[in-house]
C-alpha cells in the first residue's frame, strides 16, 4: 500500500520527486505556493498564463535544480463554483496516476488539500486528498511475472500541512485500503476464491476485535438455509455462511447483508462466454460487507455493526438445481426457479431471513450485483436503491452524494411486487415478464424475506467493475460501496 503521511514542512524544504499544485480556472493559486513561485523565479506564475486551469488540464515542469523538489505537477481543478470534496478525491487520484505514468517518478507531495475553497474544512480536504491518492495508485500486479520489476509502484504521498490533520489522513487511507481489499478480492481468480477462501479473508477481522462466525456446509444444513444449499449442489466447493459482529456501541444495531457468488457460470441456464468473463467478482457485495465491518473496527465507529455474506458458487454440476424446481427457503416460503441465473436473489433469501430472525437488527441493508437490468437501467455512475424505509433510502442517497459512490432510486410499487408471485409456490425467481423492470422485480422479490425490519437494496451490478482506467480505479473492480456505508452509519450515530 502506498505510504500516506502529514508532513509539516515548507514546498521548497520537502524532500520529495514531485510538487502537485492544484488551480482553477480563475488560475487562483494558494498564497504559500506564491511565496515558493517567487524563489523559482516566477515560473508557475508564468506557466498559469497559458494554462487553463480546466478539470484534468496538467503541466509538469522542471524547477532546474534551484530548489527542492525538482519536478512540479500543476493540475488543473475546474471552475471553483462547481467544487465538491469528490472533484478533489478525483483529482488527487488523477495526480498520483500522472506522476507515475507521465513523469516517471514514484512518490510526491502534495498541496491540492491547500485550495482556498470556503465551507470545507482543510481537514477535510485532506481527508479525500488521502482517499483519492490510494484509490488513484492502486494496481493487480498479483500475477504478474515477465518484467515485474518494470512496474512502476507508486510508493509515497506526503499530506503538506500540520499534525492537526494526522486523523483526518488516517480515516482517509483506512477507508480507501478497505476498498482496495474489495478490489483485490473482486480481481482474484475464482479457481483462487472458492467460499473458504472469502470466509477465511473474515476470520482475519478478529484480530481487530470483530467476532467472526463462519458455518460449514453441515452446520448450513443443521441451520437449514436450503436455499443458499439448492445453489451450491452443482457445485464442487462447498458453501459458506459467515457473521461478522462489531460492537461500537450505541444504540442502533445495523445489519449489512451480501451476496457471495464466488464464481456465477448462470448454472443450468448458462451465460455466455462473454457474460461469464466477469463473473469471479459476482461476490462484490460481500467484499464490500467484509471490508466495512473492517474499516468500521478500525475507525471505532460508535456503532454496532453486524456483516452476513451466503457464498457459494453457481455452477452447472451433476446435481445442479434446475429450472422448474421449487425450492424450499429458510423462511419456510417457496422459490419456484424460473431461471438458475437468478441465483443471488435465492441465496439472499436466506441470508435476509435468518438475519432478522436472529440478528434482530434496528436497520438492514443488503448488496448485491444482483443484474444486468440495473445495469442496462443505470450504467456504471451509480447503483439503484430500493426498499421500505424512506429514511434509510433518503440517507443512502446523502450517503452516496457525500462520498461520490452514488445511488439512485428506482419505484417500489406494488405491481412490481405481484410480478414475483408463483403460481405453483410462494414466489418465482424472475420475474412474470422477464424483460421488464429485472432490477426492481428482482428487489421485490427480497423484500418478501424482510418482515418488519427497516430495510433497503442496492444493486451494485454497474458499479462494482469497471472496464476502463478512471481517476479513481483502474479496469477491473471497483471496491465501490465501502465508503457510502461508513458515511451511512456515521450517519445513523
Amino acid at each position: 500500500m502506498v505510504d500516506v503521511r502529514v508532513v509539516d514542512a515548507a514546498f521548497d524544504s520537502c524532500e520529495t520527486d514531485c510538487l502537485v499544485v492544484g488551480v482553477f480556472s480563475s488560475k487562483e493559486i494558494a498564497v504559500d505556493v506564491k511565496s515558493f513561485d517567487a524563489k523559482l523565479g516566477g515560473v508557475i506564475a508564468q506557466v498559469v498564463k497559458s494554462f487553463e486551469g480546466e478539470y484534468g488540464q496538467f503541466r509538469l515542469i522542471q524547477t532546474l535544480g534551484k530548489v527542492a523538489p525538482k519536478h512540479m505537477l500543476l493540475l488543473g481543478l475546474g471552475k471553483k463554483e462547481d467544487f465538491s470534496l469528490d472533484v478533489l478525491r478525483k483529482a488527487a487520484g488523477l495526480s498520483v496516476k500522472l506522476v507515475r505514468d507521465q513523469a516517471q517518478l514514484l512518490e510526491l507531495a502534495t498541496t491540492l488539500h491547500e485550495i482556498d475553497v470556503a465551507k470545507v474544512s482543510r481537514a477535510d480536504r485532506a481527508q479525500v486528498v488521502a482517499e483519492g491518492s490510494v484509490l488513484g495508485a492502486y494496481q493487480y500486479i498479483k500475477y504478474r511475472t515477465v518484467e515485474r520489476q518494470k512496474i512502476k509502484v507508486f510508493s509515497k504521498v506526503l499530506i503538506l500541512g500540520k499534525s492537526e490533520f494526522n486523523a483526518h489522513v488516517a480515516k482517509g487511507v483506512s477507508l480507501a485500503e478497505c476498498s482496495c481489499l474489495v478490489r483485490d478480492l473482486q480481481n482474484e481468480p475464482a479457481s483462487n476464491l472458492h467460499p473458504k477462501e472469502l470466509a477465511n479473508e473474515a476470520k482475519k477481522l478478529e484480530k481487530l476485535g470483530v467476532k467472526v462466525t463462519v458455518f460449514d456446509k453441515k452446520q448450513i444444513e443443521k441451520v437449514g438455509l436450503t436455499a443458499l444449499l439448492a445453489v451450491n449442489r452443482g457445485s464442487v466447493n462447498e458453501p459458506r455462511f459467515v457473521i461478522m459482529e462489531y460492537r461500537g456501541g450505541g444504540k442502533k444495531k445495523v445489519a449489512l447483508v451480501g451476496k457471495g457468488i464466488t464464481f456465477d457460470s448462470g448454472g443450468l441456464d448458462i451465460k455466455t462466454a462473454e457474460g461469464m468473463l466477469t463473473m469471479k467478482e459476482d461476490m462484490s457485495g460481500a467484499a464490500v460487507v467484509l471490508a466495512t465491518v473492517k474499516a468500521a473496527a478500525e475507525l471505532k465507529l460508535k456503532v454496532n455493526v453486524v456483516g452476513v455474506f451466503a457464498a457459494t458458487e453457481n455452477m452447472p454440476g451433476l446435481d445442479a438445481y434446475k429450472p422448474g424446481d421449487v425450492v424450499k427457503t429458510y423462511s419456510g416460503k417457496t422459490i419456484e426457479i424460473a431461471n438458475t441465473d437468478a441465483e443471488g436473489r435465492v441465496i439472499l433469501s436466506d441470508a435476509l431471513a435468518y438475519t432478522e430472525k436472529h440478528i434482530k437488527p434496528d436497520v438492514m441493508v443488503d448488496l448485491a450485483t444482483l443484474t444486468g437490468a440495473c445495469v442496462v437501467a443505470l450504467g456504471s455512475v451509480c447503483a439503484g436503491v430500493m426498499g421500505k424505509d424512506r429514511k434509510i433510502i433518503d440517507q443512502l442517497i446523502a450517503s452516496g452524494l457525500a462520498t461520490g459512490e452514488r445511488v439512485w432510486e428506482l419505484p417500489f410499487f406494488k405491481e412490481y411486487h405481484d410480478q414475483v408471485k408463483s403460481e405453483i409456490a410462494d414466489l418465482r425467481n424472475l420475474g412474470i415478464v422477464s424483460k421488464e423492470g429485472g432490477a426492481i422485480t428482482a428487489g421485490a422479490f427480497l423484500g418478501a424475506f424482510v418482515e418488519k425490519t427497516p430495510w433497503a437494496h442496492i444493486d451494485i451490478a454497474g458499479t462494482s467493475w469497471s472496464e476502463q482506467d478512471g481517476e479513481l480505479s483502474r479496469k477491473g473492480g471497483t471496491g465501490y460501496g465501502v465508503r457510502l456505508l461508513i458515511n451511512f452509519l456515521e450517519a445513523l450515530k
